[in-house]
């Protein structure tokens, strides 16, 4: 049985690097290609932002537009806590915290570490200025996308000319 087993092993790994071989492979094969892709897609994506950016009226409320092939515009990150500049490192913001008294209520204890969930959920409350002095500050980004309709619901090349 045992030989059953060292048999087997050698078998498994001979074909796991295989795999592997062959995997690594078709990596190689399609670098160059998805590199060109990509720096293309990046290009491109870049040209439509810079239209939005300069056309915002075109997006309404939403922040968002649907066009023939790709529903366009900006998403919202959520709120996250960061250090106000690299100089700030977590254990002095903590020790800040402390020693304010509005906040203390912003540390965990009994090590002294800064309750993140805390602050974001009273980030409304809170003061830019009082959290750089303890060197936070609250950030939220909006990101520009561009997400494709699906095949299906996508014009056909044959309606580009009509769009156009």
């Amino acid at each position: 049985v045992v030989e059953n087993i060292v048999q087997l092993q050698l078998e498994y790994d001979e074909l796991r690097g295989n795999q592997e071989k062959e995997i690594a492979d078709i990596r190689q094969k399609y670098r160059a290609p998805l590199a060109e892709v990509e720096r293309y897609l990046l290009l491109e994506t870049s040209w439509v932002e810079t239209w939005a950016g300069q056309n915002s009226a075109a997006f309404g409320d939403k922040r968002s537009l649907e066009c023939t092939h790709a529903v366009i515009g900006y998403r919202v990150t959520p709120p996250r806590v960061e250090r106000a500049s690299r100089k700030w490192n977590w254990s002095d913001i903590a020790q800040k915290l402390g020693e304010i008294a509005w906040g203390q209520r912003y540390l965990r204890q009994p090590a002294l570490e800064v309750n993140k969930e805390a602050l974001l959920a009273d980030r409304n409350d809170l003061v830019a200025a009082e959290l750089r002095t303890v060197g936070l500050k609250i950030v939220q980004e909006e990101r520009f996308f561009i997400t494709p309709h699906s095949p299906s619901e996508a014009a056909s090349p044959s309606d580009w000319q009509e769009a156009a």
